[in-house]
């Protein structure tokens, strides 16, 4: 009755046992296999810097997660659809989710990620955003 009933645990329960098993296997791959984490960085760290590159704003994200932020709603939903026609998924972020002039198109790189792919992307990015007139390279 005490669990059931107690502050702490009244919105609190346990992973499933398939959630648990899955965060463990990711534990081990981290410490067993650290160039999946190398390639990450170093993947993340060449698509920030092509995008930035290109003239977009990326915010000033430390994580895989790179927000491309593009200002109004309207214009973000079009550029995400775009990229999506293009061959890429990246989901684009509004208004109430971000402040109102902060849409944005949430990417994230993986360590899965081949050079290739982030050509495609960053290609993608380029073509989109030249075409909707948000950067000129």
């Amino acid at each position: 009755v005490l669990i059931q009933r107690a502050r702490p645990f009244l919105f609190s329960t346990s992973h499933p046992p398939a959630v648990a098993a899955a965060c463990r296997e990711a534990i081990r791959v981290m410490q067993d296999e650290p160039e999946l984490i190398e390639r990450l960085w170093a993947n993340t760290r060449r698509f920030k810097a092509e995008l930035a590159r290109l003239g977009f704003d990326i915010g000033r994200s430390e994580t895989p997660i790179t927000p491309v932020i593009l200002g109004d709603s309207e214009t973000t939903i079009r550029f995400s659809s775009r990229l999506f026609e293009e061959g890429v998924f990246a989901t684009s972020v509004v208004f109430p989710t971000v402040a109102l002039d902060r849409a944005r198109i949430r990417t994230i790189v993986t360590a899965a990620h081949t050079s290739e792919m982030l050509d495609e992307a960053l290609d993608a990015f380029s073509r989109v955003g030249r075409e909707m007139g948000l950067v000129s390279g």
